[in-house]
């Protein structure tokens, strides 16, 4: 059995390795893209349990991607990772959308995801 999918997209590699790691660690199927675009391009092709999605990305922002993915997929799961004050997003939290601020103890990641999925 395989456990839920995940997509992990920061334009900061470490965070997307770490993020994968402690995913996989937990047993989720973890996909990860570096921008929002790339995110965008997977999603045409796959579908995710959640999208861990940061905000602060060159090119097209998190909150871009956000706008576009909730247009195809106004269902899906949605956890913003940020290190930027959360006013900047909270008029964006609804039941499918949700913030985790930068940093975050395993602990906490751990337990917001499962909540979430």
């Amino acid at each position: 059995m395989t456990g839920p999918k995940v997509l992990v997209v920061d334009d900061d590699s470490a965070v997307r390795a770490v993020a994968g790691e402690m995913l996989k660690r937990s047993n989720y199927q973890v996909t990860s893209a570096d921008s929002g675009q790339a995110a965008l391009d997977i999603l045409r092709d796959d579908h995710f349990d959640l999208i861990l999605l940061d905000v602060g990305m060159p090119g097209m922002s998190g909150v871009e991607a956000y706008q576009q993915i909730r247009q195809s997929l106004p269902q899906q799961k949605i956890l913003f990772m940020t290190g930027y004050a959360e006013d900047d997003i909270t008029d964006l939290a609804n039941p499918n959308t949700h913030i985790l601020p930068k940093p975050f103890s395993l602990k906490l990641f751990n337990d917001t995801i499962s909540a979430i999925i």
